[in-house]
């Protein structure tokens, strides 16, 4: 019994990660869009072309998009990743599919 019970803790555990990643990869991706449309209105094509940190941020937004794109696909797959999500809750697992489906 108490391994079954620690079973369901680190379920829930597990479900509370993803979602604290999912909204922390959608949150770092906004960052780095505004972060680059920043730089866009002060930041010369010279300078934009030889800053480091602007490639950075320009290879984070896309690293986000790229996994924001792998949780999706998991989604809409059904797969472990949505039954762990989606288990108890289907109407967040909905509005998160909307909601990934708009931001990509």
């Amino acid at each position: 019994m108490a391994k079954t019970t620690d079973r369901k803790k680190q379920e829930a555990q597990f479900k509370n990660k993803l979602r604290t990643m999912i909204g922390c990869v959608t949150h770092m991706q906004v960052v780095a869009d505004q972060a680059m449309e920043m730089a866009g209105r002060f930041m010369t094509e010279e300078e934009a072309d030889d800053s480091d940190a602007l490639r950075v941020i320009e290879n984070l937004s896309c690293v986000c998009e790229e996994a924001l794109q792998v949780f999706y696909e998991e989604l809409q797959k059904g797969t472990r990743l949505y039954e762990r999500l989606c288990e108890d809750e289907p109407e967040v697992c909905s509005k998160l599919a909307e909601k990934a489906m708009r931001d990509l």
